[in-house]
């Protein structure tokens, strides 16, 4: 095979390398789906003890006149805006690097703390994003019963999406915690964790 087709064959097979990782993440997730999930209530209920409040979305009456409804879709996009500077913040602005700055973290726990490594940095980062996700959406709900599909409702389902990207991101760090250290170190090695697929 002449030389210049080496390239398009080493890029193919990272490529491949990416997308096997992700459906093994995928089923990963599934597998460790409830333990997942009872980490993260665990350390919500710590968190936010139960309040007798409701946080149940209001559903707006349609027969309100049109301005009345576009000022408040309107008003709702800037309560999801200020929830993303919120996530932003959390981020440093910087997803990737966010992401990349847990998985090192929690490596040196592995080096310094204890064989298994401390996944409570994570667990508690993911907690913060999924108050952030649930908020947002129960804005998007609000949008869509008050003034149906439109932009604002685009908008803010792309602030939501961009949340939870970044959530996905955590989980595949977990779940590779609980598939064992060297199968996430490998994983990070390869560069097919998936953080590591978006440009940095």
């Amino acid at each position: 095979m002449p030389a210049s087709m080496g390239r398009p064959q080493k890029y193919h097979s990272q490529d491949e390398q990416r997308q096997a990782h992700a459906e093994s993440s995928a089923r990963s997730y599934t597998k460790h789906k409830s333990k997942i999930n009872k980490r993260r209530q665990r350390k919500y209920r710590v968190a936010h003890p139960p309040s007798k409040e409701s946080a149940a979305p209001t559903h707006q009456n349609m027969s309100q006149p049109k301005h009345v409804i576009k000022s408040l879709s309107k008003r709702l996009v800037e309560q999801a805006s200020a929830k993303n500077n919120e996530f932003l913040t959390l981020l440093d602005r910087s997803p990737r690097a966010y992401a990349d700055r847990l998985y090192h973290r929690f490596m040196v726990t592995v080096t310094r703390m204890k064989p298994g490594g401390d996944d409570d940095e994570i667990c508690q980062e993911l907690m913060k994003i999924g108050e952030l996700v649930t908020d947002v959406t129960v804005i998007e709900d609000r949008i869509l019963n008050a003034a149906g599909i439109g932009e604002d409702l685009a908008a803010v389902e792309h602030i939501r999406e961009g949340m939870q990207e970044v959530e996905r991101w955590l989980e595949d760090i977990l779940c590779g915690t609980l598939e064992g250290i060297d199968i996430l170190t490998k994983a990070y090695q390869d560069q097919t964790l998936l953080y590591q697929h978006v440009a940095k």
